[in-house]
């Protein structure tokens, strides 16, 4: 907090006051929710922050994401919402690029699915670019291959030469010696697990300069995503290599969600972390009535890092810490 300059801060308020004006103009409702919970999301490889008070007695979660309330009021009949939430992560820290604590903006849109969303977020990427953006970046905005959209399968031929079944991954692993593991042994891997082992090592390093929006993951990365022909209907996006978001088309079957839960708490006991009871109040407002919609989380520190072309979060953001 005490590096940053008073343009910074400047910069930031300037940048945020922008979002919300586009967001506004665009019909969506600025909205707030709950950062202490007495449930959080149960995400194998997040790990929230866990509250106490003095006497013990009271116990609740700091959230690493708004998404569960957002949703929440979607399923209440809002058709456009959006909140700059203050989420909150343990063990995010050693680097420039990762915080405790951070501002994720989150947005759901009624009747969009994932690829009128990806376009929605390039103008909106591209109009702040034109406010804030330095001044090559707003020239590079011209050319048609600074911002692009491309399947994940297609970035996994470029990259790794093939596609991503379990048996391509674990090819690939022992090749390319990625893990010590032998093969008899990453074959009781999680998908997942060898998924991001092979994405962290050889695809996102190369995913180059410009922004990319990478689409379509393989089913079992589904998370909170639809799964349409097979395919999990989400995407992510990437600055010069920096995850900037993730978006689903989002899951609107109750049970379904409920099955992806209890994978999760699973997965979760097997890694010897805390498994977390379901969120019953948001699986009942999917049984209830939740509308087709697609979602997002942006980290907007990540973003203003990227707008502002500075080289870390504690020169941009007031919550990095080194340790």
């Amino acid at each position: 907090m005490d590096s940053l300059s008073k343009d910074t801060l400047i910069f930031r308020s300037k940048v945020f006051r922008k979002v919300r004006e586009i967001l506004w103009r665009d019909g969506f409702l600025e909205v707030d929710t709950p950062t202490l919970k007495p449930v959080v999301g149960m995400e194998p490889y997040l790990d929230p922050f866990e509250v106490r008070s003095p006497s013990g007695a009271e116990k609740g979660y700091l959230i690493t994401s708004p998404e569960y309330c957002l949703k929440q009021m979607m399923a209440k009949g809002m058709t456009r919402i959006f909140e700059l939430a203050h989420t909150y992560r343990s063990g995010e820290m050693g680097s420039e690029f990762h915080s405790k604590e951070f501002v994720m903006l989150e947005l759901y849109a009624k009747g969009m699915d994932d690829a009128s969303l990806r376009q929605y977020i390039e103008t909106f990427i591209r109009e702040l670019i034109h406010f804030f953006g330095k001044e090559e970046d707003q020239k590079k905005t011209s050319s048609p291959d600074w911002i692009r959209h491309q399947s994940v399968k297609e970035t996994f031929i470029q990259n790794v030469g093939h596609g991503f079944s379990k048996e391509d991954l674990i090819e690939t692993i022992e090749i390319k010696k990625l893990s010590s593991s032998p093969v008899s042994e990453l074959t009781n891997w999680p998908y997942e697990d060898l998924f991001f082992l092979v994405f962290l090592n050889l695809v996102e390093p190369n995913l180059g300069e410009g922004i990319v929006f990478l689409y379509d993951y393989p089913p079992e990365c589904a998370a909170l995503a639809k799964i349409v022909d097979g395919v999990a209907k989400r995407f992510e996006i990437y600055w010069d290599g920096l995850e900037l978001a993730n978006a689903f088309y989002e899951l609107s079957d109750e049970k379904e969600q409920r099955k992806r839960f209890s994978e999760e708490q699973e997965l979760r006991g097997k890694l010897g972390k805390e498994v977390f009871p379901m969120d019953e109040s948001f699986l009942k407002s999917l049984e209830n009535g939740f509308p087709d919609c697609a979602g997002i989380s942006i980290g907007m520190d990540r973003l203003l890092l990227k707008l502002s072309g500075k080289h870390g979060l504690s020169e941009i953001s007031p919550y990095w810490m080194e340790v």
